[in-house]
């Protein structure tokens, strides 16, 4: 099918190309050729300048060198315009030479989108980063949210699955919420985007805006609690049509794997198990004739059979990407279209991602007073395919049996089954097929009073998941046992939709030195999810697989579901400035949603924020020459969370258990009100206030500039569950209580280290940190031990016996009690044993003596970006570091990770009697108590490393191209840590989907 629609593709490409180039050849008479180069203030080429007749439809845009040519008329007046400049109009010289230097203030002028419209970049009141092309561009991977990890002060992306085609965990500026969503709003192209974001082609994007502060997310309401994130793909812009093609070939693999022993280093430490946990001595202790491996592994050891588990499940992997657009249009239609294909094999065996993308947005204008807008994107996303065990991979015997004389894998490997095969199941059937359509459209509409205009958008959403997954006999799973015909299907279908409907009225107004800018909004939603789900087991035949579902022989079982939501919003919004100088936003938003109870459906969210340009004062302006701006912004406000699965407030009651009445009855089903089934009908909003106060700044001639802000959130009547005494009939209920408090710091600076006119080079360096606590919990002062919530402690902690050191020989395991006996310090302790903390002093360890170890967030995390260009060669470096995190040291819990059979890490430093000084415990530790081992973790990864050229645009022309670009870059190239032994540094368990390091060679041609 897909290299059907790539022939398909490929044959209209042509015929278009043979449009443009037959129309190319045609010239009009009269007409002169006009040539120019455009740039900033310093003589820096400025790409992507519209340049257009006034008053026609002829026009282009500069390439990458900020070259220009058009064909016009001797007396055409022409309009340069480019975001963040004033625009010029400039008169055809008659020399056909025309070099224009745009002036304005970059980056204060900068319009940037702001909720329901846009606002220059000196005007804004609220907190937000502006993520642009430049940033976006510096990583090179197919996943959007893998180029702004790093990118955003207190925005932090957290991939705990690497694997191809999985979403990643967003939070901006921490958790606030105990039990309810944390996760930002997405908007796309103006309309709440509840999709994965991995069908989001990153090559389509302009520029995303992070909104963080109560001010500049409470457009959004309810929905903007935990923070906004507004993705702005690309439109078409005036002048001739444009033609581009991106391409990308790489190749990944594992940036790193779990080191483990190699067999005769695996001997020694089975040895050391046998004689320290078993008492083995003398024969005992042999590999083969003593029993500290089994009897699979013996045979192995005496032929010399060894196998590396890893290479069996990792592999090179190889990606493609492939994105072909067009995009033009005159004054009164702009277009944009691309189709895009991603191949990304993973590095995991069967793990793969396979991407279509199609999208097409056009703007007409009809009038002076009337254009409408309509995107759409379809996206078909599949990423199928059991994958190996990786845990059982890294865990097994060097000496275990991989596959028999058959050809079969062997399912347990060392006789053990905790540890299995990983690639038992590979050979099952898996189809897993995302589809996602989303359309977004708008109206803009000038009203017959000056400054007052309408806007209506409409948007829609479908989506829709198919998995199917068949076991066959060639599997673990599938396999025939007992007289049980074998084979083992399931499927799955899964519909989801939504449409968003928000019509805004506006008015702008300039009076003196006065401005005033009004906005007001009525928005619905609703959203429609259904699903349904089959499985059996038994078919006389694998050559079906999951297709006839039908012909199975037993345990057929089927499920299904039905959730809708519906939210309605009222807002208004004010903002006023005086003289450029003081500037004053007011807004209030009124939500009301059908997940609350009859009593609190609807709720009110005010802000304000105010904002004070210190730098236009007299006392400052053209007397302190260095400073080039100087702003002070100061906001506050309300933001709910509505962020809970649906039916909360009402009693549910469940099916899931049958019943038999009497001797051979029939099974019936029946219907019970569960510990959790009573509703809530007085639920309301989890509400958070956020005050936060920042300073923007531009310094040495605009060399350096940058933002800090800092910021304190209380949220209240946190939606979480209350447990109540049983003797109500049900033990646990969702409700409004406790609060918690998070407050932090961002700074972001960028610096323009040198300007030269053949060579730049440019910095950004982010850094923030985040401090949460809960304030109260239940009302009556006492932690949630159950939970690990503590007063006055981070929301999120390790909560545990803390490990002080290792129980040596001649240490004093005993204490005499207040009745003259002998007691253990600490139940079952041995030399080798963990020693843990006597909290309370009382000298023996007990439940009391645990502790809270520290916190699952980072302590603070940060990035730096670099940027150079000598002449048409760039190049790009990206490194982000996560500092202070704690993490579970699964290195360290050698029991857990063993079960006292299999391998371990190489080089472990675990004690024995002759190595009393190790870091680890002994191998015959027994961890009577149950604890972990944790370890406060740091690691700094090198991101992204890009070298590219851009070919010589009079070499490009004489190709019959525009613009050339290439480049070369490697995606996690490193990471340094106090840890080693990970595949996943965002993950806290060892053997999570391991992070690729991705070597790519990118093509960016433009016809």
């Amino acid at each position: 099918m897909r290299k059907e629609v790539y022939i398909k593709f490929e044959r209209w490409l042509m015929l278009v190309m043979l449009i443009f180039a037959a129309n190319s050849g045609y010239s009009q008479q009269n007409t002169i050729k006009v040539t120019g180069k455009v740039t900033d203030s310093g003589k820096a080429p400025l790409i992507g300048v519209s340049v257009v007749v006034k008053g026609g439809s002829t026009g282009t845009q500069t390439d990458t060198q900020g070259n220009f040519t058009l064909q016009v008329s001797p007396t055409a007046t022409l309009v340069f315009t480019y975001v963040g400049f004033d625009a010029q109009e400039l008169k055809v010289p008659t020399s056909g030479v025309l070099n224009v230097v745009m002036s304005g203030d970059r980056m204060l002028d900068q319009l940037v989108v702001v909720g329901y419209g846009t606002a220059k970049k000196k005007d804004l009141t609220g907190g937000l980063a502006v993520v642009g092309k430049e940033q976006l561009g510096m990583v090179s991977t197919p996943n959007l949210m893998d180029r702004l990890v790093g990118q955003v002060a207190g925005f932090n992306i957290t991939t705990s699955n690497a694997a191809p085609g999985q979403d990643q965990s967003l939070l901006i500026r921490g958790e606030n919420s105990l039990s309810a969503n944390n996760s930002p709003l997405i908007v796309l192209d103006g309309i709440p985007y509840s999709g994965s974001l991995v069908d989001i082609d990153p090559n389509n994007v302009e520029n995303l805006t992070v909104l963080k502060d109560a001010s500049a997310v409470a457009i959004y309401g309810s929905r903007g609690s935990n923070g906004v994130i507004l993705i702005q793909t690309k439109r078409g812009m005036a002048g001739k049509p444009t033609v581009s093609y991106r391409g990308q070939i790489g190749v990944a693999e594992p940036m790193q794997r779990i080191d483990v022993m190699g067999p005769n280093e695996y001997i020694r430490f089975q040895q050391d198990i046998g004689r320290l946990r078993e008492g083995y001595t003398g024969d005992q202790l042999d590999p083969v004739a003593g029993n500290i491996i089994s009897v699979t592994e013996r045979g192995n050891y005496t032929k010399g059979i060894t196998n590396d588990w890893q290479k069996y499940i990792f592999r090179k992997a190889i990606t493609t990407d492939h994105q072909i657009s067009i995009s033009g249009g005159t004054e009164a239609t702009k277009y944009m279209a691309a189709v895009a294909a991603l191949k990304q094999d993973g590095v995991v065996y069967n793990s793969t991602l396979t991407r279509l993308n199609m999208t097409a947005n056009i703007d007409q204008t009809f009038n002076k007073w009337l254009t409408i807008g309509v995107g759409t994107q379809f996206t078909q996303r599949s990423d199928g395919g059991v994958q190996p065990n990786i845990e059982h991979a890294i865990k097994q015997s060097p000496y275990g049996s991989y596959k028999d004389a058959a050809g079969y894998y062997v399912p347990e490997p060392m006789e053990y089954s905790l540890i299995v095969n990983p690639m038992r199941n590979v050979n099952a059937d898996q189809d897993r097929i995302n589809r996602n359509f989303f359309l977004s459209t708008y109206a803009n509409i000038q009203l017959p009073l000056k400054g007052l205009s309408a806007r209506t958008n409409f948007g829609y959403n479908y989506r829709s998941v198919f998995t199917g997954t068949y076991y066959g006999r060639d599997t673990f799973d599938g396999r025939e046992q007992a007289g049980l015909v074998g084979g083992r299907a399931s499927i799955s279908n899964s519909h989801y939709n939504d449409y968003t409907w928000e019509n805004i009225l506006k008015y702008e107004r300039q009076v003196g030195d006065h401005r005033f800018d009004a906005t007001g909004l009525f928005s619905m939603q609703q959203t429609k999810s259904v699903s349904a789900s089959q499985s059996a087991e038994g078919f006389v035949t694998d050559d079906t697989s999951y297709f006839m579902m039908n012909t199975a022989a037993r345990n057929v079982t089927n499920t299904s579901s039905l959730s809708e939501t519906a939210l309605i919003s009222y807002m208004g919004r004010l903002n006023y400035g005086y003289k450029g100088r003081y500037i004053a936003t007011l807004t209030g938003r009124s939500d009301g949603a059908s997940v609350f109870g009859i009593n609190n459906k609807y709720a009110f969210f005010p802000s304000a924020a105010v904002a004070w340009h210190i730098g236009e004062e007299s006392f400052l302006k053209n007397k302190v020459n260095w400073l080039g701006m100087l702003k002070l912004r100061l906001s506050y406000g309300a933001n709910g969370n509505q962020a809970i699965t649906p039916y909360r407030t009402l009693d549910r009651l469940y099916s899931s258990v049958k019943y038999i009445w009497g001797d051979g009855g029939t099974a019936v089903n029946t219907a019970y009100l569960a510990g959790d089934g009573v509703g809530n009908p007085n639920l309301k909003w989890e509400t958070t206030y956020t005050g936060n106060i920042g300073i923007d700044f531009q310094i040495f001639n605009n060399r350096v500039s940058g933002s800090i802000d800092a910021y304190r959130s209380r949220t209240k009547d946190l939606l979480m569950t209350r447990t109540v005494p049983i003797m109500n009939g049900y033990s646990r209920i969702w409700d409004n209580v406790g609060e918690t408090q998070n407050q932090g710091l961002e700074l972001t600076l960028n610096t323009t280290n040198i300007d030269h006119k053949n060579f730049k080079w440019n910095s950004t360096v982010v850094f923030s940190f985040d401090r949460d606590k809960i304030i109260e919990l239940r009302g009556d002062g006492l932690d949630d031990i159950n939970n690990n919530w503590f007063i006055g402690k981070p929301l999120r902690v390790f909560y545990d016996y803390n490990m002080v050191g290792i129980w040596q020989r001649g240490d004093q395991f005993f204490y005499t009690d207040a009745s003259g006996a002998q007691r253990e310090v600490q139940t079952g302790a041995a030399p080798g044993s963990a020693k843990l903390q006597d909290v309370d002093g009382n000298g023996f360890i007990n439940t009391r003596d645990r502790v809270i170890i520290g916190s699952k967030m980072p302590r603070y995390t940060a990035s730096l970006a670099n940027r150079l260009s000598y002449k048409n060669f760039y190049m790009s470096a990206l490194a982000t570091g996560t500092f202070g995190v704690w993490r579970d040291d699964n290195v360290a819990n050698l029991g857990s990770w063993t079960f006292g059979i299999t391998n371990y890490v190489h080089n472990a430093n675990y004690w024995t009697p002759e190595n009393p000084g190790a870091t680890i415990v002994s191998p015959g530790y027994n961890n009577t108590f149950g604890h972990g081992f944790y370890k406060k973790v740091n690691y700094v990864q090198i991101k992204n490393i890009t070298f590219g050229y851009r070919l010589n645009t009079g070499v490009a022309r004489k190709l019959g191209l525009s613009g050339v670009d290439m480049n070369l870059s490697v995606n996690n190239l490193y990471t340094f840590s106090n840890i080693r032994q990970v595949l996943n540094y965002d993950n806290t368990w060892m053997a999570s989907y391991p992070t690729a390091r991705l070597l790519v060679f990118g093509l960016n041609v433009n016809f």
